[in-house]
């Protein structure tokens, strides 16, 4: 069994590299979700997803997206609606 000891500047230049890594692939995701508003409103929605205004209502009246109300106001939280359409995706077909 062989055992190599890293050099000082060894072990800090792979540390480097993986936060380097992580950074690329972590911080585009978290500066987006930094910048956006943790609810929506309808014409949000609308925006975000492209969807008419009567799918999203049916969406509500069958219970099928997440949605708070109070009054007439209805509110979506962004992380659910985010988690909504995450598990509703289909993958494409790979190659057989």
């Amino acid at each position: 069994m062989n055992t190599y000891i890293a050099t000082k500047q060894e072990l800090s230049d792979i540390v480097f590299e993986a936060v380097k890594d992580l950074f690329q692939k972590e911080l585009p995701e978290l500066l987006r979700k930094a910048k956006r508003k943790p609810w929506m409103n309808t014409e949000e929605l609308i925006d975000l997803t492209g969807w008419s205004r009567r799918t999203i209502q049916y969406l509500r009246d069958e219970r099928r997206i997440p949605f708070s109300q109070e009054g007439r106001k209805i509110l979506y939280k962004t992380d659910e609606i985010e988690e909504y359409l995450n598990d509703n995706k289909i993958d494409p077909l790979q190659n057989f």
